[in-house]
């Protein structure tokens, strides 16, 4: 017997004892008052489970980002000399994209390696820029929660004129994209100026004509008499 009449055999067997429990099932859970407690039990014991799950991940990145912070913190960590801080950077990055590839479980290390070359940059606010840009959502906000906890635990020095550059971003990009609509009204408001300034201009050339022909009228009427 051919291999592929034997895989097409099996297949088809698997097909029908899936439609099978599929039709089983439907009938237990129409006809069966035990069935659909058992059911309802199941799906609220997933949803505790998936609850536990997602705060104990949730406890496991703040412990993991506290840690990545005050390591950050101590000294010798981070290299002190312009070609060192340089090599660092590089590896730190390198790091860091090589380990959000690898899917949502790496997210958190991959933060932490962009945070670190981040501490050692010489521009934060252009680098957390090219992040916003270049890494995932999730990852980038996670080198956010680092850079606000460092902030926190680490706020004087250095830590705290970091930070104060970080917080130009948004002033950054807020005013990049207030720009325009700044400039339409303000030449907007330059044109209803200068509309108001010609027209008293105007209305005084109107006046001096009414003067003229009114100055013209008796002396019409005297050459007549």
């Amino acid at each position: 017997m051919k291999l592929s009449s034997v895989l097409t055999a099996a297949a088809s067997t698997l097909a029908v004892a899936t439609i099978g429990y599929a039709v089983y099932f439907d009938y237990k859970r129409r006809n069966d008052p035990d069935f659909r407690k058992k059911l309802r039990k199941q799906s609220k014991q997933s949803v505790k489970v998936a609850k536990k799950e997602l705060k104990a991940a949730a406890q496991q990145e703040s412990m993991m980002i506290e840690k990545a912070v005050r390591d950050a913190a101590e000294p010798g960590v981070l290299p002190a000399g312009v070609q060192e801080k340089e090599a660092f950077f590089m590896e730190q990055v390198a790091t860091g994209e090589a380990l959000f590839a690898q899917g949502a479980a790496y997210h958190v290390p991959a933060a932490i390696a962009f945070f670190k070359a981040l501490k050692v940059y010489p521009a934060p606010v252009e680098l957390v820029m090219i992040y916003q840009k270049a890494v995932p959502k999730e990852v980038f906000d996670l080198i956010m929660k680092l850079v606000t906890r460092d902030a926190a635990v680490n706020g004087a020095g250095g830590a705290s004129a970091k930070s104060a550059d970080l917080d130009q971003v948004d002033d950054a990009v807020g005013a990049k994209e207030s720009s325009e609509p700044k400039d339409s009204s303000d030449a907007k408001s330059e044109t209803t100026s200068s509309k108001a300034t010609e027209l008293p201009n105007d209305a005084g050339k109107k006046e001096e004509t009414k003067i003229e022909k009114d100055e013209k009228t008796p002396q019409a009427g005297a050459e007549t008499a």
